[in-house]
């Protein structure tokens, strides 16, 4: 799962600084948001759960891969060009991808404390959507979760189908890991592209 988690922390790292590539703030900035983009969603699952320090302090590997990611997606944006459709097809991938990461992930660490079925899903909801919120607030975007498109009911699927799994059918991590994964990124992206959306509260 350390695999997972850091592949997670590169991948929302781009995706926080893709977000902020239309705003023309220096690349110092762009960095910030990445970093935080990255380890804001496991900080804030690892203060609710009370493990202080926070992860990213206990191993600064994750640090380093957040600001590494970050740095990477720079060149990546000026391959992007200056095309908005390309930046948000970028950022919406990117974004999938951490989801999937970064929802398992903190549902499997979280379970990891003896923690119950219901505790890990929203811990794990929480980690995956947690850095996005952020970085959104960061940019003066309205966060997705607060629209009605396929996101957070996306991470609660595939960490219900993750936990279940590992709960009940004794396959190996990875395995059950691998299908709440793929079942987040699954439902995110057929969301986008089908234009999927829950009801509108009106």
């Amino acid at each position: 799962m350390e695999f997972a988690e850091l592949a997670g922390t590169v991948i929302f790292a781009i995706s926080g600084v893709i977000a902020v590539a239309e705003r023309r703030i220096d690349w110092f900035g762009a960095i910030v948001v990445g970093v935080v983009a990255a380890v804001g969603g496991g900080t804030l699952r690892d203060l609710i759960l009370g493990q202080t320090p926070v992860f990213w302090i206990q191993d600064m590997t994750y640090l380093g891969f957040a600001v590494a990611g970050s740095v990477l997606a720079i060149p990546l944006v000026a391959r992007l060009g200056n095309s908005t459709t390309r930046f948000e097809e970028g950022l919406q991938l990117a974004d999938a991808m951490g989801l999937a990461l970064f929802s398992v992930v903190g549902a499997s660490l979280t379970l990891a404390l003896d923690q119950s079925g219901a505790v890990a899903v929203t811990c794990g909801i929480l980690t995956g959507v947690g850095g996005g919120v952020i970085r959104d607030l960061l940019v003066g975007q309205t966060p997705l979760i607060m629209r009605s498109e396929i996101y957070a009911t996306a991470a609660l699927a595939g960490t219900i189908v993750f936990v279940l799994l590992d709960d009940t059918t004794g396959l190996p991590l990875w395995l059950s890991s691998t299908v709440g994964m793929l079942i987040v990124f699954g439902l995110r992206l057929a969301g986008l592209r089908k234009q999927w959306s829950l009801p509108e509260l009106r």
